[in-house]
């Protein structure tokens, strides 16, 4: 672990540090809870529980979290209904409703089948955390933590490949000290960042 590697988990860490209970609570169940909110879905509509998690995550650019489980079960229904993909109007872009549907095209599949359907990096991690993968999804706040940088996203560099890692594994060295999966510890950081620096 060279020098840069070990500030963002000593940033991380110094976050969490400042949890609140709740926070950390959340932490914990949030990740199983969108797992158990998909494993509903997946069970009324008679879908694998890897489709709707891909829906779900095709989805999520954007939208808020109520918002994005709306999308994913309206869409849902106008595919196993019968509907067209034209039907559903989620609140995010059309290329990620397009991906949403070409995932449920997919049928019966393994998760890598629709990680490739996903493509996107912030898009895929989100659906292999949900499936429950120690890695965690890299988003400005996620950087601006490993930073301890407040910025607005737009004042964000760029997150390569190279610099993800580097933080998702950041991120899983954090939670090994405290007994946490890296996304567990992505999710409580991020409710502790919101509330130390007012982030809506």
């Amino acid at each position: 672990m060279d020098a840069r590697d070990a500030a963002y988990t000593d940033n991380i860490l110094a976050c969490y540090m400042q949890s609140l209970n709740t926070e950390v609570s959340h932490g914990k169940t949030w990740y199983a809870d969108a797992k158990q909110a998909a494993q509903d879905m997946a069970d009324k509509y008679e879908l694998p529980l890897n489709a709707v998690v891909g829906v779900i995550a095709a989805l999520s650019p954007t939208n808020k979290w109520e918002r994005n489980l709306i999308d994913a079960i309206d869409m849902i229904q106008s595919f196993t209904g019968g509907g067209y993909v034209e039907d559903c109007a989620p609140c995010t872009y059309k290329k990620m409703r397009d991906k949403a549907w070409s995932v449920l095209e997919l049928g019966p599949c393994d998760n890598d089948a629709i990680a490739t359907i996903l493509k996107g990096p912030k898009i895929t991690d989100f659906f292999w955390c949900i499936m429950g993968a120690n890695v965690c999804v890299v988003d400005g706040h996620a950087w601006c933590i490993a930073n301890a940088d407040r910025r607005t996203m737009q004042e964000v560099p760029n997150i390569g490949k190279k610099l993800r890692l580097e933080i998702q594994q950041a991120y899983a060295d954090a939670g090994q000290h405290v007994g946490l999966t890296a996304y567990q510890m992505q999710a409580a950081t991020w409710v502790t960042w919101r509330r130390l620096h007012g982030v809506k």
